[in-house]
């Protein structure tokens, strides 16, 4: 794709990267979080995250762009080295909706399996998705993540969601 290009983010794209997260989260979590949720303090929610992560992250922490003409149209963040059994976390993984099926998820993928080949050769990545985000399931599995277990939780808002472990022994798969 032509005009697309990938870069780290840095502090001043808080407000981007949380507008792209809560939209996304609006169009893809209905029923897995409560509408009061959603409608009401999902953007604000997710800036103070964005804030956090990128005014003091965390040294295992990288955040991927996306951006084609300028805009952030995807983005991915991981946390390197996250669990022993597992390897490192791929904790975001959002697209926008206009531009989806055009390979974006895919490539930031890829570029989330090199930096982890290089801090941690050999080292795995997991993720967690919804149980209602049939889409990124097929995502994933298509990919090349096996699905490894089914946990109830209440990571975000007031209500619990059910979450599918994904898992990729070895990202090289992924760089291809």
């Amino acid at each position: 794709m032509t005009g697309l290009i990938f870069r780290q983010a840095v502090s001043s794209d808080i407000e981007a990267i949380a507008r792209l997260h809560a939209l996304s989260w609006q169009q893809h979590y209905r029923g897995s979080f409560s509408d009061s949720f959603l409608n009401d303090e999902v953007h604000s929610e997710r800036r103070r995250v964005w804030t956090d992560r990128l005014i003091a992250p965390v040294e295992n922490q990288w955040v991927c762009l996306a951006e084609k003409n300028g805009e952030l149209v995807g983005f991915a963040c991981v946390f390197f080295n996250d669990s022993p059994r597992y390897g490192t976390l791929l904790d975001n993984l959002h697209v926008s909706q206009k531009m989806k099926r055009q390979g974006i998820g895919a490539q930031l993928m890829g570029k989330a399996a090199q930096e982890i080949e290089v801090r941690y050769p050999g080292s795995g990545m997991y993720l967690w998705v919804l149980d209602l985000n049939k889409a990124a399931q097929q995502f994933y599995s298509a990919l090349q993540g096996k699905y490894i277990e089914t946990v109830k939780g209440k990571d975000v808002g007031e209500q619990e969601v059910i979450k599918l472990r994904y898992h990729w022994p070895g990202v090289r798969v992924l760089m291809e």
